[in-house]
């Protein structure tokens, strides 16, 4: 299994990684809020949302992950 967590600038966390049992999976943990509570904005993952490879490189994308990884994902490979 890997996890990964990238910090944006505005706040929000990005939460992403494979795991053997659901595949790849990526997260958006919101801004927290004045009494430090988080919202969940994003949830995907190959097993649970059936979210395709192609996806998941979308998303990568979006959020500026490391290219070396997006070339895993786009081989099928554990990130």
């Amino acid at each position: 299994m890997s996890r990964y967590t990238k910090q944006m600038d505005d706040g929000r966390a990005v939460i992403y990684g494979y795991d053997h049992a659901i595949g790849y999976f990526l997260d958006v943990i919101g801004i927290p809020d004045e009494q430090g509570e988080t919202e969940l904005l994003i949830e995907e993952s190959s097993l649970l949302t059936k979210m395709s490879n192609g996806k998941m490189i979308e998303l990568m994308d979006l959020f500026n992950l490391p290219e070396s990884q997006i070339e895993q994902v786009a081989l099928d490979l554990p990130i």
